[in-house]
């Protein structure tokens, strides 16, 4: 016997803090590499056993279920927002916002890409589980697939409030990239396609910042910054948004369960 909507809504509510809590310890906790690296690791199982909890099932129902050409999807999006943010960035420089000294040593170097891979990736696939899978999962049947894509995307940009003060420059990327990954979601019915985005952006930007203010792969001179530089931003992020419709021709929906099925 399913539970009434009311219970389903709590317990959802009491599963989301639990989970966006516990992402959230290494803004209030400083944590070694290794240390963040398990953290999020562990996420995995611990979202396998509060979705079962809170009767939204396990990470398979949560949109992790491997499904023929999920690896695609992966990598199709990985390779779409890695080369859309590459060229953001090589725009900026084009337009003087910031010139190049040199490049990191080769150990360096090494050391970056394999943290920006390995850690980016943890940080895109739980929040795309927490943010889209958790929320879809509970809500299907309940509300229709755009106001959870409405829905997604607002909670997507209110959960950075733990580690960014939101402007209005910043609230509409994040809202961009949100409607992003929760349309990824809506087509192919997993996040398969959505992590593979997710990463590849961040990847890119970690690649180009670094982390913990070392700096990234290049050794950069950054001029003021102008308003133009966020204008930028937004439009090269609003072009991967449109240009996404056209890399839906070449993804693979699920023939699984997933988190648009309504539940019983």
């Amino acid at each position: 016997m399913s539970r009434p909507l009311g219970v389903r809504l709590l317990w959802m509510g009491v599963g989301f803090v639990v989970l966006d809590v516990y992402l959230n310890v290494p803004n209030f906790v400083r944590l070694s590499p290794v240390a963040w690296l398990g953290l999020y690791a562990a996420f995995f199982p611990l979202a396998h056993g509060v979705g079962r909890l809170t009767g939204a099932g396990g990470l398979g129902a949560l949109g992790l279920a491997p499904h023929r050409g999920w690896a695609r999807n992966l990598w199709l999006g990985f390779v779409f927002c890695s080369a859309a943010w590459a060229l953001k960035y090589a725009i900026l420089w084009a337009l003087g916002a910031f010139h190049v000294e040199g490049a990191r040593p080769a150990g360096e170097l090494a050391e970056l890409v394999f943290q920006a891979a390995v850690a980016m990736f943890l940080s895109s696939a739980t929040d795309d589980v927490l943010v889209r899978g958790f929320l879809f999962r509970h809500l299907s049947g309940v509300l229709s697939a755009g106001a959870l894509v409405a829905l997604t995307t607002f909670v997507y940009v209110l959960n950075h409030v733990w580690y960014m003060q939101l402007t209005l420059e910043s609230s509409l990327y994040l809202g961009l990239l949100g409607l992003m990954f929760s349309l990824a979601l809506v087509r192919t019915g997993s996040l398969w396609l959505s992590i593979g985005l997710h990463w590849g952006g961040n990847v890119v930007y970690r690649l180009y910042d670094g982390f913990d203010a070392r700096g990234g792969v290049l050794r950069r001179v950054m001029l003021p910054e102008a308003p133009w530089q966020e204008g930028v931003k937004l439009a090269m992020t609003a072009l991967s948004l449109a240009a996404l419709f056209l890399l839906f021709r070449f993804t693979e929906k699920s023939e699984r369960e997933g988190p648009l099925s309504a539940r019983g």
